[in-house]
């Protein structure tokens, strides 16, 4: 999926913002889209039930009509978001990926002069479409400035994504993108610093965490549901993952 160059993406607003300590991301079907680039700390938040960390350097594009829902965040985030009406597409030859990294000594010069035009009213709407654009044409180029390790973590991460409650080995990820299962560990943890392995028992630990505190689903449905056949091997990850059991998590939950 990749937000689309033409029609060209309508600015409605941008800003920085700083989290408190307790403070979460916004739960809400929000109507526009919301460029966030990520300036310090940790941003999670679910879309459409789908868990989500951004972390410094990271951008990330949510999509106008899904449901964002917000939780804890352990290092509190600051990042700069812009507003916008976009057309997405998932077989349009360019675009903007809805996720990546962006280089700071590109886009904070632009950040700085767009938040001040912005709130100062100092701009027009075209000066500040054509801010927009810029930060988009940075995120497309630094994209493809990604070499070809970036682009197979990338790839692998994606994947894990998709099939978060299947068990998926470094193995087949490494027959699927054409490596070794030494390459694709490697080029992974590089990339974001834990094993694909790891990566894939958080994605299940936040989404069981979800399920537990938004659904009647009991414990073991849910280990069943996240992609855990043995309970036993569900209930250790997710107290080493939360410091309490399922049942402790639900009955919290059910007050």
């Amino acid at each position: 999926m990749i937000l689309r160059f033409s029609p060209s993406p309508e600015f409605s607003a941008c800003s920085t913002k700083r989290f408190e300590r307790d403070e979460r991301h916004v739960t809400r079907l929000y109507g526009k889209s919301v460029l966030i680039l990520m300036m310090d700390g940790e941003l999670n938040f679910y879309e459409d039930g789908v868990p989500l960390t951004l972390t410094a350097g990271e951008y990330y594009i949510q999509r106008q009509g899904l449901f964002q829902e917000g939780i804890p965040n352990a290092k509190p985030p600051i990042y700069f978001y812009v507003e916008f009406l976009g057309t997405y597409s998932e077989d349009a030859e360019r675009g903007v990926p809805l996720r990546g990294r962006y280089e700071k000594k590109h886009i904070l010069p632009i950040l700085e002069q767009f938040e001040y035009l912005f709130k100062n009213h100092e701009a027009n709407p075209f000066l500040l479409n054509s801010y927009m654009n810029r930060i988009f044409s940075e995120l497309w180029v630094g994209n493809a400035r990604c070499d070809e390790q970036m682009q197979t973590a990338r790839l692998i991460r994606n994947d894990l994504d998709a099939r978060y409650a299947e068990t998926v080995s470094v193995e087949e990820l490494g027959y699927r993108f054409g490596y070794t299962a030494d390459h694709v560990t490697r080029v992974f943890k590089k990339r974001y610093g834990i094993t694909p392995h790891q990566y894939q028992i958080k994605l299940r630990m936040e989404h069981a965490r979800w399920l537990l505190e938004n659904t009647n689903l009991g414990v073991e449905r849910v280990a069943d549901a996240v992609g855990y056949r043995d309970f036993s091997v569900f209930y250790r990850a997710y107290r080493k993952a939360f410091s309490v059991s399922p049942r402790q998590g639900k009955q919290k939950h059910d007050g």
